[in-house]
């Protein structure tokens, strides 16, 4: 299959599927006729270029420059520059050599990531909503009166948005398996050729970290961890394992905030900073380093609006309280 995946790069990376029966009549906007339960990549595609349109989201310009070397590739990945992975792919096809596959691999693994992540954001975006829909939903018998026209429409626009929230992040699920798969298949290439390299055993060990299968994960890194280097990309395993695994942010924050002392062109580090920093002050400060670092990255395009507005909200709130 041609990588229609890159049509979601180019639009930050949005896509899912219809619901499970009845498509049709889910109150969705998009992806009508497509089931949830049995969408194909090419249906997610579909869906994907579906609600750029309806949500008005604008593409990012195709990169001007070629990808030329293997040094290149290695910028974009640490750059997380999402639309110039497919060149970046494309150039590396067929590298072999146990670093050239290491590489490879992580360009996909990358790419994988890069799909389950706006997947997270745009389900937590839809459970916010969820939430507003249910308020407006509560009949309140103490406030007299009927719903107004207003609520009625804003109830509507919100189901609408949900569902279609749910088919988005249903198909980055779905549009994430075939580099998942790719990256692990190059990753075991890369051991087999070489079963010392202690990058290519932490990029395998973030494949499963992926995966969410934590005793490979934990057998991967003992192996990394007999090498003799400590790469940033350890660092930051070990700082999403915090927060996937034992659900500790706070430690999170403090490895990420080392992987990125160690490597401050860690652009994923620095966007994953954003995400899992609980104190809206510093998320929102976060956000603008990460504007200053990659203004197109999907984090700054995906999750940056909802973080302004709670930030403006709160700037709002504490000038009340101040007064």
């Amino acid at each position: 299959m041609k990588r229609t995946a890159f049509a979601l790069v180019s639009i930050l990376a949005l896509g899912a599927c219809a619901s499970s029966k009845g498509s049709t009549n889910d109150g969705s906007t998009i992806g009508k006729g497509v089931d949830v339960e049995t969408m194909r990549p090419p249906e997610a595609a579909q869906v994907v270029q579906e609600f750029q349109k309806a949500y008005g989201i604008p593409p990012i310009p195709p990169p001007d420059k070629p990808v030329t070397s293997m040094v290149q590739v290695l910028e974009i990945i640490r750059g997380d520059r999402l639309p110039e992975y497919e060149a970046a792919r494309r150039f590396a096809a067929g590298r072999q050599g146990a670093e050239a596959l290491t590489l490879r691999g992580y360009l996909e693994l990358s790419y994988a990531g890069a799909l389950m992540t706006a997947a997270w954001i745009l389900d937590h975006e839809r459970r916010q909503d969820l939430t507003e829909l249910r308020q407006l939903s509560t009949s309140r018998p103490l406030e007299g009166g009927q719903d107004s026209a207003e609520d009625q429409a804003r109830a509507a626009k919100l189901q609408a948005k949900t569902a279609d929230l749910r088919k988005v992040v249903r198909a980055l699920r779905v549009l994430s398996e075939e580099p998942l798969v790719s990256g692990a298949d190059l990753i075991k290439q890369a051991i087999s050729q070489d079963p010392k390299s202690q990058l290519a055993y932490l990029a395998n060990a973030n494949y499963f970290r992926l995966r969410g299968n934590w005793l490979e994960y934990d057998r991967m890194m003992r192996y990394a961890d007999e090498g003799p280097d400590d790469p940033p990309v350890r660092t930051y395993l070990r700082a999403m394992e915090a927060f996937e695994r034992y659900v500790d942010p706070a430690r999170c924050e403090k490895l990420l905030k080392e992987t990125i002392a160690k490597r401050p062109d860690f652009v994923r580090a620095q966007a994953n900073l954003v995400l899992v920093d609980e104190n809206i002050e510093e998320k929102y400060a976060e956000l603008q380093t990460l504007k200053q670092m990659s203004p197109n990255h999907l984090v700054v395009r995906l999750a940056g609006p909802m973080i302004e507005q709670e930030h403006q909200t709160s700037q709002e709130l504490k000038g009340a309280l101040s007064n």
